[in-house]
């Protein structure tokens, strides 16, 4: 692949900020990608992020900072021209799971279903690189945790929900049981007031039914 000279861009200049360390570190592996190069992280900690290429040879070199421990980071030192050949292979060390998820994310919005055999082909055809079946997967399954947030957060926020529906719904039943032993959910009945009052006018009713979790989270 040819060498694209977008990475030598204001983005990587000498002063030019960074609104969070996620969007500093996406923009250096899209210009890796784009450039077919790979990059070390020299030292990285809470507040320095610093990069060379994996070339131990080539110049390419960059060094950036938290500005004031806020989430802003600023590029302090940066050599953009490489010395080296570029990438002779198909893969990529820099393409994580997180950076994938965040490249599809749009495409994941609109279709959470998409195949990781899909995006497979998605980065061998933009991007020319390879990335494994299950890493595509994996990355999927984080954006959709991106979009919904996780099954963990949702069951923390059950209490409150429930309190909503009670201060909200005045006269509706919610009762939650969870396992005082482990703190972990078990189950929940909830009948909205309005509901439970309009089967006073309909037909003696028997319904039975019930919901099999198949997800990380199951149950009976």
């Amino acid at each position: 692949m040819q060498r694209s000279l977008e990475h030598q861009s204001p983005q990587f200049a000498v002063n030019a900020t960074f609104e969070s360390f996620s969007a500093l570190k996406h923009a250096c592996i899209r210009a890796a990608l784009l450039d077919c190069y790979e990059f070390d992280p020299v030292k990285v900690d809470s507040g320095r992020y610093t990069l060379k290429c994996t070339d131990k040879e080539c110049s390419w070199y960059l060094h950036a900072t938290s500005v004031c421990e806020t989430d802003t980071w600023k590029i302090r030192m940066s050599i953009q021209q490489h010395t080296c050949h570029g990438l002779i292979h198909d893969g990529h060390r820099n393409v994580d799971e997180e950076f994938i998820s965040m490249e599809i994310l749009p495409q994941v919005r609109s279709n959470s279903l998409v195949k990781p055999d899909v995006i497979k082909n998605h980065f061998k055809d933009v991007y020319g690189v390879v990335i494994s079946y299950k890493k595509a997967w994996r990355a999927r399954e984080r954006a959709i945790e991106f979009i919904n947030g996780s099954h963990q957060e949702a069951y923390s926020r059950l209490p409150k929900y429930c309190e909503e529906i009670q201060r909200s719904n005045p006269g509706s039943t919610v009762e939650l049981e969870v396992d005082s032993t482990t703190h972990r959910f078990k189950r929940v009945f909830i009948s909205f007031a309005a509901s439970a009052m309009g089967f006073g006018y309909c037909r003696p009713l028997l319904g039975l039914d019930g919901t099999h979790l198949t997800h990380t989270f199951q149950g009976n």
